[in-house]
């Protein structure tokens, strides 16, 4: 038997999938709705996309977004980086010291200097993407990048092929979780709502790490696009 507050979602999600709740309008405060059942309800909700909560506001029905896809091949030459919809992208740049997991992700010792690039993308005012992008003060000290249409950060590659520096190869890992607190509050979204979240390194003829990346990706609007080339196009690349 159904839990009263799948039944609540079910109430919320017919009125806003009918059009009854319009996209924007705003939902009764959590004070408002008086009981842990109806709260558990919106977090049916926010997990299925159809509610955004909105921190120090309240909740709203999301507006649908365009799914984004996440492709492999955007190096490639002749691929384009924009992704399939249409983003304004914002950058924030710090100096950081490599934490545990940073320093065996770049392969450097912790407390290493590294640059931190945090890229956010947004549809509207909807974020839609978080890309934080590390590169070791050993391997270059870079200026700020151009902040083009691409939300995942390539622009620090163009910065380090500017300097010398030549990106031989580059590993991808894709998982599902939860996001963490910051993330969500970061991307407008519940800390039960899947996300992907891909983890990149770069690395130089010497297989030095030259770059590194953590992306995070609303699993409810995000496809990931893996592209292998032929044997034969493989030789020719080489060729």
């Amino acid at each position: 038997m159904a839990n009263r507050y799948q039944h609540v979602a079910d109430d919320l999600r017919r009125l806003i999938t009918t059009g009854a709740l319009a996209v924007g309008e705003r939902l009764p405060a959590e004070q408002e709705l008086a009981s842990r059942t109806l709260r558990k309800a919106l977090e049916v909700l926010q997990s299925e996309g159809l509610v955004e909560k909105r921190h120090g506001s309240g909740n709203f029905i999301r507006r649908p977004g365009q799914r984004i896809t996440y492709a492999s091949d955007r190096h490639e030459a002749g691929r384009s980086p924009i992704p399939n919809v249409a983003v304004s992208v914002s950058l924030e740049t710090a100096l950081v010291k490599a934490d545990a997991r940073l320093s065996l992700l770049l392969a450097v010792r912790a407390g290493s200097p590294l640059a931190e690039y945090a890229f956010i993308s947004h549809q509207g005012a909807a974020p839609r993407s978080l890309a934080r992008v590390y590169v070791p003060h050993a391997v270059a000290r870079l200026g700020v990048p151009d902040v083009n249409e691409s939300p995942w950060g390539d622009s620090v590659r163009q910065l380090l092929s500017g300097v010398g520096v030549r990106v031989m190869a580059t590993a991808e890992r894709v998982t599902a979780r939860f996001p963490t607190a910051w993330e969500a509050h970061t991307l407008h979204i519940s800390t039960r709502a899947p996300v992907l979240a891909v983890e990149r390194t770069s690395i130089d003829a010497g297989d030095r790490v030259v770059e590194a990346a953590l992306l995070v990706l609303p699993g409810d609007r995000t496809d990931a696009l893996f592209t292998k080339r032929s044997v034969t196009q493989e030789l020719e690349a080489a060729g």
